[in-house]
């Protein structure tokens, strides 16, 4: 088993404006780069999946972008211009405003750039909410692999609708 991120999303949302997270990746902007993980496990897992989907048909530039097939928005960077209109229609208030930089910048989880032994600067700099070690999927306790990232968050679940008024 290879080692990789754990983050812990429910306390980073929780405690957002608490946290100055720092990245070792040079080409992220003012060395954030927990701003893409969180945008990208937000519309993941965090997003409700609405059925008109309207963060993408508010978006002018036709930035966001939905997957049919899963219903996960994503969001593309060249067309993107921050301003916010999906953060505004969100019927939910799943897409947060701060997570959507006018640049942002992929996380490559500091893969081939870690001495042996040594940490990702997120993990430093994370205050607990960030680890790196081996860890595995654990859905009963709302742990969940998305891609190569292991990631802590309750996931919001649709209810299914009674017919016949109840």
């Amino acid at each position: 088993m290879a080692k990789t991120l754990f983050i812990d999303l429910d306390k980073i949302v929780q405690n957002w404006e608490s946290f100055d997270i720092k990245c070792s990746y040079p080409y992220h902007f003012n060395n954030n780069g927990l701003l893409y993980l969180r945008e990208w496990l937000t519309f993941q897992i965090i997003c409700r999946k609405c059925e008109d989907y309207p963060c993408v048909n508010a978006c002018k530039y036709e930035a966001l972008e939905r997957i049919e097939e899963t219903g996960i928005i994503t969001r593309n960077n060249c067309l993107c211009v921050s301003c916010k209109s999906c953060a505004v229609a969100c019927p939910f208030g799943t897409i947060f405003m701060e997570i959507l930089p006018f640049l942002t910048f992929q996380c490559d989880l500091c893969k081939g750039r870690l001495k042996e032994g040594e940490e990702p600067l997120c993990v430093k700099t994370g205050k607990g909410a960030i680890r790196y070690g081996e860890f595995k999927e654990e859905k009963d306790k709302n742990i969940f692999q998305i891609g190569e990232v292991i990631v802590k968050i309750t996931p919001w679940k649709r209810e299914p609708v009674k017919k016949g008024g109840g």
